[in-house]
């Protein structure tokens, strides 16, 4: 059995409509059913009057007739005044005399001869070749007869259908202008929540300096000025936790850097050493190494976070600077895969070239070796891809690994700082672009950088 996907939860203005344009169709629809009703009761009230006067008029002339000596029904019939909306029945002595040919004794109700035979004059409403009409019954003891009229009522049949689509038109369109207002005030009440949302979103993407705009409403003064207190706040908060590493990392930057020539100057006499002496060098040189590159990588996002950092943007062949980043790192620039043509973007080589180096790093500590980097524009962007032949990253890790202080798939003593894939992802974002992770055709991983293409574009 096939299971149909299940909606999801209106949105609060499509809910604030419908409930508003829910109480315009009710109450519209009370107020002109209210108003038909009342309407219709009455009209009827006063057709149904109308025919008994003209009925009880005209039966005093019949029985004025009958009464008269020698006088004859159809004589008597004939001398009423004509009017197509009314026809009249007399019975007399069990025989039946009638205005028209086409009018019978059947077209009288069962009930209104039942009372009127009884003695007492009955008014009912009844359908004559399917047109409603009012039935009146009058006794007439003295001729020795019984008197009936059927008034057509055509028209109040009409005037109540007129009346009814009037209304119903009204009630629509009530209706309509009901939901065109909820809408209206819906969005009205909607737009401070999405202002927030949009202020929030700015924040979240590291533009802390976003502020909700002052407002003269009473209501939502509150919410704005405690938004804008807790995002100073928060601002205050991060500059004073992103100064305190920065100033950390850099009163650790002396002395890592005097154990770091230390190190060189013992790695320097490594051979004079003994075997474990030795084993101990290797292992000091590499954890200092990677203590400094660990401050190094926390003092340009403490720029970044404090945004102290200072960016020199310029037209760059990415080409070029990613033979470069290759062979500062001592890796062969054969590993390259560039494009056609130039391609130029707008960056700050030094940071970019920085994020590379740490894209190949990446590759070699925890991908078990760069295998290539390719260069692919297209669609105002350009993408970086680096490739490794590592066993990849798993799914739930590939936006772990781009947090700080966080590692995927290390093993042994390759664990990295933590920092560089971090490093990367503000890099990217501080120049409009983006970074990713994914499987690499025929295995292993593909980290891919993504920045948009310069103003001299691709050649």
């Amino acid at each position: 059995m096939k299971v149909l996907p299940r909606a999801g939860p209106l949105s609060l203005r499509t809910t604030v409509t419908l409930s508003f344009a829910s109480l315009a169709l009710v109450v519209s629809a009370i107020l002109a059913g209210g108003t038909y009703l009342a309407a219709r009761g009455f009209l009827i009230g006063q057709r149904e009057e109308t025919a008994a006067q003209q009925a009880f008029a005209s039966a005093s002339v019949v029985r004025d007739g009958l009464l008269t000596r020698g006088s004859d029904v159809i004589e008597v019939l004939s001398s009423l005044p004509t009017s197509s909306e009314s026809l009249v029945l007399v019975r007399r002595d069990d025989h039946w005399y009638s205005t028209s040919l086409n009018v019978a004794e059947d077209a009288i109700p069962a009930d209104v001869r039942e009372v009127v035979k009884s003695g007492a004059a009955a008014v009912a409403w009844s359908q004559l070749e399917g047109r409603p009409v009012v039935v009146v019954g009058v006794p007439l003891p003295a001729g020795n007869a019984w008197y009936y009229e059927i008034a057509s009522a055509s028209e109040l049949d009409s005037t109540l259908r007129t009346l009814g689509m009037v209304l119903a038109a009204f009630a629509v369109l009530t209706t309509l202008g009901g939901t065109l207002m909820s809408r209206s005030a819906a969005a009205r009440a909607v737009a401070p929540l999405e202002s927030v949302a949009s202020a929030a979103a700015q924040i979240a993407a590291g533009q802390m300096d976003t502020r909700l705009a002052a407002t003269d409403d009473p209501d939502l003064s509150v919410i704005v000025g405690s938004f804008n207190t807790m995002v100073e706040a928060l601002e205050e908060r991060v500059q004073r936790d992103a100064r305190f590493a920065a100033d950390v990392s850099h009163e650790l930057r002396s002395p890592v850097t005097t154990l770091l020539t230390s190190v060189d100057v013992l790695a320097g006499a490594r051979e004079e050493l003994p075997k474990r002496a030795q084993r101990a060098v290797d292992l000091v040189d590499r954890e200092v190494r990677r203590l400094h590159r660990s401050l190094e990588h926390l003092l340009a996002l403490g720029r970044v976070d404090a945004g102290t950092a200072h960016r020199d943007l310029a037209d760059v062949d990415l080409n070029d600077l990613v033979a470069h980043a290759l062979a500062e790192s001592h890796r062969p620039t054969s590993l390259l895969r560039p494009s056609g043509g130039a391609v130029h973007i707008r960056a700050d080589k030094q940071e970019l070239n920085r994020a590379l180096v740490n894209l190949f790093d990446n590759a070699d500590v925890h991908g078990d070796g760069l295998t290539a980097v390719q260069v692919v524009p297209g669609n105002g962007r350009v993408l970086l891809h680096v490739d490794d032949s590592g066993p990849g990253v798993p799914v739930a890790d590939r936006e772990l690994v781009f947090e700080r202080f966080a590692r995927s798939g290390s093993r042994g003593s390759r664990q990295g700082t933590g920092l560089g894939l971090s490093l990367v992802a503000e890099t990217a974002r501080a120049h409009g672009g983006t970074v990713w992770c994914e499987d690499r055709p025929g295995g292993g991983a593909r980290f891919t950088l993504a920045l948009p293409v310069g103003s001299e574009g691709t050649e």
